[in-house]
C-alpha cells in the first residue's frame, strides 16, 4: 500500500485547564521532562495483549515544556501533556498526521487511547501508562539509539508568540500562539489558562485558523480573535 499524508486527525478532547507550571507538573517534568520512550506491549483491562511488531515505530517524547512528539505506525504528530497531581498524566489536543499505514490493530487502539492516560509509573527503568476507569497500562522502554538512528518525530513548531488583547476600558488578556508545520497548518492558542486547537483554513487576506470555540486571524502583525464567541483586538506585546 503507498504511503501518502491524506489529511490531518485531530483529538478535540480538551481534558481542563492546563495550568503548566503547578507543583505537580514540576515534579513531573523533573522526571519524566525530556525523556524518549518506545512501546513494549499493551495489556487491556480484560488481559489482552498488543505487542508493536516494531517498537521504534511506536514512540513518545515528552518535553520540558509540556510538549509531547508521538510516532504511532507511520504517522507523527505533536501535542501537549499535563500532570495535575502525584503520578497523574494527561495528553491534550494531538495533532497527528494520517498517512495510509497497513491495517494495524495497536495502531488503532493506541491513537484512540491518547486521550484517556491518566496516570503514570516508572519501575525497573521501564513507563507504565493507565488508562482511566481501568481499561489497561501500556508499557514503555527508553529510547535508546545512535544520533543517526533516532526517530524523527517532532513537528516544526514556531512560537509561542504572545500578543496582548484589551478588554474594556483598563483590563486586558495575554494570548500565546504556537504554530506547527502540518497540513493543514495547527495552531494552539492559549487564553488565561486554556489551549485550545485550531486549523489553517482559507482567507482572503491575512492568516486564518478555525476551531472549536476559537478563532483566530492575523493581517499586518495584529490578530484578530473570537474566543467563544467574545472578540479581542491584540497586538504583539512588547
Amino acid at each position: 500500500m503507498k504511503h501518502g499524508l491524506m489529511c490531518l486527525f485531530c483529538f478535540f478532547v480538551v481534558v481542563g485547564p492546563f495550568s503548566w507550571w503547578s507543583q505537580a507538573q514540576q515534579a513531573a517534568t523533573a522526571t519524566l521532562g525530556g525523556t524518549s520512550w518506545q512501546l513494549v506491549k499493551f495489556q487491556s483491562g480484560d488481559d489482552k495483549t498488543l505487542v508493536p511488531d516494531d517498537k521504534a515505530k511506536y514512540t513518545i517524547a515528552l518535553a520540558h515544556d509540556g510538549g509531547v512528539s508521538a510516532r504511532i505506525d507511520c504517522n507523527r504528530g505533536h501535542g501537549m501533556w499535563k500532570s495535575s497531581g502525584p503520578n497523574q498524566i494527561e495528553f491534550g489536543p494531538m495533532a497527528l498526521t494520517r498517512a495510509m499505514c497497513p491495517p494495524a490493530p495497536l495502531a488503532e487502539r493506541f491513537t484512540k487511547d491518547l486521550p484517556y492516560f491518566r496516570s503514570y509509573t516508572i519501575k525497573d527503568g521501564h513507563l507504565f501508562l493507565a488508562l482511566m476507569a481501568d481499561g489497561g497500562t501500556y508499557e514503555f522502554e527508553p529510547v535508546v539509539a545512535s544520533e543517526s538512528q533516532a526517530p524523527k518525530t517532532e513537528v516544526a513548531s514556531h512560537g509561542p508568540f504572545e500578543f496582548q488583547c484589551p478588554e474594556g476600558k483598563t483590563d486586558s488578556k495575554i494570548l500565546k500562539v504556537k504554530f506547527y508545520d502540518t497540513q493543514p497548518g495547527l495552531l494552539l492558542a492559549e487564553l488565561g489558562h486554556e489551549t485550545r486547537p485550531a486549523f489553517q483554513v482559507l482567507a482572503a487576506s491575512g492568516t486564518r485558523y478555525e476551531g472549536d470555540g476559537v478563532m483566530y486571524w492575523e493581517w499586518h502583525g495584529e490578530a484578530t480573535v473570537n474566543w467563544s464567541g467574545v472578540e479581542l483586538r491584540c497586538k504583539p506585546r512588547k
